[in-house]
């Protein structure tokens, strides 16, 4: 799997790093600033580097309700901050704008980062609208920009897709139609449990290409979701209080990590 080559572990285990409200959202802290943005997703991305994760994922995560079309500012907002904390950090990375395609894929090419992480084809419904990547537009998009970067594909997750295709059909066609390079499954909300049914169904019908876990594993529940998955993503589980929209807790990231060690043993 491409994983093994970006991370050098056969099942990496990656932290996301939650950018506090951007400027003009309804939550911005003006009192605060861009720099207090800057000095939070510093902070969370060393944790959980000093911890041992494998990777980060970096997302505009405080920028709800979310749109499907966000400001240029914002684009060069987020490529800014990531640039600056990943470089100071040294670990591979993803994208993933909410709930912008276009915009992740550039953000990612500016930063030089590993990967999307992205709606990519099918149709969805979430609280913040109808969702229709259109994988053709994208993929034409990626094209059209010499886009590197791989792509994970959102297949559930916040969201609950149109009609009564089968989870393992909307997978496969991520990959097959889609030319995602994997695919990620979330539950409902952020912290939120994956059914595993849902994460079995999909690795039978990808092949060889990776299925993430992207919400509601913690340190009970790694083993189990690092045996049927081939990677996991985790947020909320390390934030103080388990609190989505709280910093990283060091003692809970370093705890979390000893597990996944014993478990790849």
């Amino acid at each position: 799997m491409w994983t093994k080559d970006v991370f050098d572990v056969e099942k990496p285990v990656l932290g996301m790093v939650h950018f506090l409200p951007l400027p003009g959202t309804p939550l911005y802290d003006s009192d605060g600033g861009i720099e207090k943005i800057r000095k939070y997703a510093l902070q969370d991305a060393q944790n959980l580097a000093k911890a041992g994760f494998d990777g980060l994922v970096f997302s505009n995560e405080g920028d709800r309700p979310y749109l499907s079309n966000v400001s240029k500012f914002d684009v060069a907002l987020i490529s800014r901050l990531i640039y600056e904390t990943s470089s100071k950090v040294g670990l591979p990375f993803g994208v993933s704008v909410l709930a912008d395609s276009e915009a992740a894929f550039s953000v990612a090419e500016a930063v030089n980062a590993n990967f999307v992480r992205t709606f990519l084809s099918w149709v969805f419904v979430t609280d913040w609208g109808i969702v229709e990547p259109q994988a053709g537009k994208l993929q034409r998009f990626k094209a059209h920009i010499n886009g590197k970067s791989k792509i994970i594909a959102n297949i559930s997750g916040h969201s609950v897709p149109l009609g009564e295709r089968d989870i393992g059909d909307i997978a496969k066609a991520a990959i097959f139609f889609g030319l995602a390079d994997a695919v990620c499954l979330a539950g409902t909300t952020a912290g939120s449990p994956v059914d595993e049914e849902d994460i079995i169904k999909s690795k039978k019908k990808v092949g060889e290409s990776p299925v993430f876990i992207g919400t509601g594993v913690n340190i009970k529940n790694v083993e189990k979701m690092l045996s049927i998955g081939d990677g996991v993503i985790v947020g909320t589980s390390l934030k103080i209080d388990a609190d989505t929209f709280k910093p990283i807790d060091f003692e809970k990231a370093c705890s979390f990590v000893k597990e996944v060690k014993r478990i790849r043993g």
